[in-house]
């Protein structure tokens, strides 16, 4: 579960992240956590990757303040679950605009934070990842949970998944930026693996569960055996 924290106070931000990193490995939720101090910062972040699942949020932020970042956020995404953190119960209406999950009051008490967790994890159950992709002049949605590998060739990406095979015209790269980053490693520059389809790993290539081997670069192994390891293990990232 990828969360973000956005907070100009540098104790609040690590007393949420030790909360929300307690929470995460009780429950043995695999966690992404990234923490910024501005709302500026996180509008960066976000316009360049939308797989956050939940947003813990400070309201009152010099600058572009957090209702605002809220406001520009649902103008093309519906599904991040925004938990509101502020000292001011009189911001509560404007939340209804912007369909936050829920607001919690500062001191933010550890009881009422890990219920609203709860609640943001089975969101993101319930959101299918997908990919989006060009085929025979219409688009396709494929669920990234059936994705096996894509392969780079000179001008075309070889999708593979557990029901069929699709030839697309794109880049790796910005494929790659469409995939939930817990449930793919590049193991080359020309692949991407699900992890999940992962059956052997080597120092040099790895197989998958359909038998195709696929190579692992020299520089590249560490992160993938980390990713793989984790990715069983649920351990938290941060």
């Amino acid at each position: 579960m990828k969360i973000a924290i956005c907070d100009d106070d540098k104790t609040q931000r690590e007393y949420l992240t030790a909360l929300v990193s307690e929470w995460a490995k009780k429950s043995g939720t695999m966690l992404r956590l990234e923490c910024f101090e501005n709302a500026q910062a996180f509008l960066f972040s976000w316009s360049g990757d939308q797989s956050y699942d939940a947003l813990l949020l400070d309201i009152q932020m010099p600058g572009l303040d957090g209702m605002a970042l809220a406001r520009r956020i649902r103008e093309n995404d519906e599904q991040l679950a925004i938990i509101f953190i502020t000292g001011y119960s009189e911001f509560m209406d404007e939340g209804y605009e912007v369909s936050a999950l829920h607001y919690l009051m500062k001191p933010v008490q550890k009881e009422k934070l890990i219920p609203v967790l709860e609640r943001a994890s089975q969101k993101k159950e319930k959101k299918i990842k997908t990919l989006l992709i060009e085929q025979d002049g219409e688009t396709v949605r494929l669920n990234q949970e059936n994705i096996l590998c894509l392969e780079a060739f000179a001008h075309t990406i070889d999708v593979t998944t557990s029901e069929q095979n699709y030839q697309v015209k794109a880049s790796i790269d910005r494929l790659e930026r469409q995939l939930d980053p817990y449930l793919f490693v590049r193991p080359h520059r020309s692949y991407l693996v699900g992890l999940a389809y992962i059956s052997q790993l080597g120092k040099t290539e790895l197989t998958l569960d359909n038998g195709k081997n696929i190579p692992v670069s020299r520089r590249r192994y560490q992160e993938v055996n980390e990713a793989f390891i984790r990715f069983y293990k649920g351990d938290v990232l941060r």
